[in-house]
């Protein structure tokens, strides 16, 4: 299968919720990177490729959430991979630091970051 990634993931869990249609599904981030995640959920969950929804992150030991829009990019009953649409500088900066203390490659992460920059101007 060919790669079609451009951001490096790094295996992160933590609890967040995913909202779509005003529903609320509960379930855990397995893999971040700068531009997106794969979610996992106990409880089966539809809904379609391309679809917006709302993500909220709660990384451990912190008490405030990440929070961003996201697009279904890939999605099965129990797994959904979402690319980061928008989010706040805080949120975007945070991501950055999340991404750098769970061991990204700091020089990838900073190539990655400059081409988010590049692709939002």
């Amino acid at each position: 299968m060919l790669e079609k990634r451009r951001f490096h993931r790094v295996r992160f869990t933590a609890p967040s919720v995913l909202i779509h249609n005003d529903i609320s599904y509960r379930g855990q981030i397995e893999n971040i990177s700068l531009n997106g995640a794969l979610l996992s959920f106990s409880d089966g969950v539809i809904i379609p490729q391309d679809e917006k929804c709302v993500l909220m992150i709660w990384p451990d030991g912190e008490n405030s959430l990440l929070r961003m829009e996201v697009k279904v990019i890939y999605a099965n009953f129990t797994m959904i991979g979402i690319r980061f649409v928008s989010m706040d500088d805080g949120t975007c900066n945070r991501l950055y630091n999340l991404m750098a203390e769970l061991g990204g490659e700091p020089g990838k992460l900073t190539m990655e970051s400059k081409m988010l920059e590049r692709e939002g101007e």
